[in-house]
């Protein structure tokens, strides 16, 4: 099968304008981003071999090397399917208490990406926070598809949970955080915790950003991102389709497969779930934080405006709405992840 690697030929920021295909309206992208979103014209078909030319490589060592006071260890998990699961650990090196732990299920559209991947972001996030970070290398579609991914991060959290004190963390201070494509497969394994009352230890909360949530890729926000932007809707289709081997849109998707199919959300971790204005995940982001109210769970929801998929993956100053949207994750990553001082705020 050949693949059209031709790049998209318009700016992403001028598409509106000059993508004769673009009939709907649609938000505009932030002038500001415009030269940072323009600079880096992909493909709109998606090739799975050339999103996995961007993967790290699976090692620690850059992180490592821009946080010295972290280790890496690394385990290998026992998967539920009779296979190993590896995952990475970072910790500070100097702690006496056991330290909340942010378990990280990184992104790639379930079809790329390894456990490395923004780790050095997430990092970052969580630099005033003391806490352990803990990263899955779960199985990719299409050579497997979903929810073994899922199962395999929920693997993860059951082991992590398990052996919480050996690792030195507060099996009550887990936080799960999916980054796009890694954010379904945290949904579901929050999901997975809840029907199966395990870990017995509840987790603490979720962080769903930019998530990849909806198979049916039907919303308004669908249709008016069909075309250039980064993450289209045919580049999403393309990825469901290999995420499901065939079964995107059919009525036998379940919400361990495509979380947005859940129709009971209640009794969730406490969530954050944010998206930016200009990219397909929006409505099934939104969507899925209304549904959770409806059925009395807890989520802060944050859309962006301007943004495109992952636009506030590098830190920059030039662009206010990139700060804030950083600021408000840490914000709420402080409040989930630190103790209560004597003021009632956090230390």
């Amino acid at each position: 099968m050949t693949h059209d690697s031709t790049p998209y030929p318009y700016p992403y920021s001028q598409a509106a304008q000059l993508d004769p295909r673009i009939t709907i309206p649609r938000p505009s992208i932030d002038p500001g981003l415009a030269p940072f979103i323009d600079s880096a014209l992909l493909p709109e078909e998606l090739d799975v071999a050339f999103l996995r030319g961007f993967d790290v490589g699976g090692i620690p060592e850059p992180i490592l090397a821009a946080n010295p006071h972290l280790t890496h260890t690394e385990y290998a998990v026992p998967g539920s399917c009779g296979h190993s699961i590896a995952l990475s650990v970072f910790a500070p090196k100097a702690s006496p208490n056991a330290l909340p732990l942010l378990y990280y299920i990184h992104g790639g559209g379930m079809i790329s990406g390894d456990r490395f991947s923004a780790v050095a972001q997430l990092v970052d996030l969580v630099q005033d926070i003391p806490c352990v970070i803990a990263s899955i290398e779960y199985r990719l579609a299409p050579e497997t598809p979903a929810p073994g991914g899922a199962e395999d991060c929920y693997d993860g959290l059951v082991w992590l949970s398990t052996n919480a004190a050996r690792l030195g963390i507060d099996p009550a201070e887990i936080v799960i955080c999916g980054s796009s494509g890694g954010a379904p497969l945290a949904a579901a394994t929050c999901l997975m915790a809840r029907d199966k009352a395990t870990p017995t230890v509840p987790i603490k909360a979720q962080m769903l950003l930019s998530p990849m949530l909806d198979d049916r890729c039907d919303s308004v926000s669908d249709h008016q991102f069909e075309y250039g932007v980064p993450w289209n809707g045919a580049t999403n289709r393309a990825a469901w389709n290999h995420a499901l081997a065939g079964q995107r849109g059919t009525n036998t998707v379940t919400a361990y497969q495509a979380p947005s199919r859940a129709t009971d959300l209640s009794n969730l971790p406490q969530t954050y779930i944010d998206a930016a204005e200009c990219e397909v995940f929006r409505d099934p982001a939104v969507m899925y934080a209304m549904n959770m109210w409806r059925c009395g769970s807890s989520c802060e929801l944050h859309v962006w405006p301007g943004g495109t998929h992952l636009f506030d993956a590098v830190e920059n100053p030039k662009v206010p709405v990139v700060g804030a949207a950083i600021a408000a994750k840490r914000a709420w990553l402080r409040r989930m992840m630190l103790p209560l001082g004597d003021d009632g705020r956090t230390a």
